[in-house]
């Protein structure tokens, strides 16, 4: 009986290490992700479409698995303003309204846009690098149930790109 008492204690001490390591990486991990600065995002409206399985003149829009949601911001970059680096949990569509934006991916790709990005869930980051605002109008189709925080999942820098 003893024995089958240490060995649960022993189980049980190593499941305790292994969650306050699994916590401390995830905090460490957050900590060392770049934060957005002079960078607003105002929610315009958000509904539950349920399946999503939409076809017209060539377009296709389709999830594959449970419901679907569709969000709507529109997010401001001051000068020099920065998204961070982030992801996203679904596909975003976004149109540039005013000024510019640069998006670098995780190799360090840049693109200038003026009018029009589409992202995925890649790792990327999104900058004004002009001397004007710049305001863009996002659409985010996500799975149902994505909190309202999980729009935007913040990424630790790539480790050979210096653009914050």
């Amino acid at each position: 009986m003893k024995r089958i008492t240490s060995v649960l204690a022993t189980r049980k001490r190593s499941t305790l290490i292994a969650l306050s390591i699994a916590c401390l990486a995830l905090l460490v991990g957050t900590a060392l992700a770049t934060l957005p600065s002079g960078f607003t995002v105002t929610p315009l409206a958000r509904g539950t479409i349920g399946h999503l399985d939409a076809t017209h003149s060539g377009f296709e829009v389709e999830r594959e698995r449970g419901s679907a949601d569709i969000a709507m911001a529109t997010v401001t970059f001051a000068p020099g303003g920065s998204a961070g680096w982030h992801h996203h949990p679904g596909v975003v569509l976004v149109a540039v309204q005013t000024g510019t934006v640069t998006h670098y991916d995780q190799r360090c790709h840049k693109q200038v846009y003026q009018a029009g990005v589409e992202s995925s869930n890649r790792t990327g980051l999104v900058r004004n690098n002009g001397s004007v605002e710049a305001v863009v109008q996002a659409t985010f189709l996500v799975p149902t149930n994505t909190h309202e925080t999980g729009l935007r999942i913040d990424d630790l820098q790539p480790e050979d790109c210096s653009a914050e």
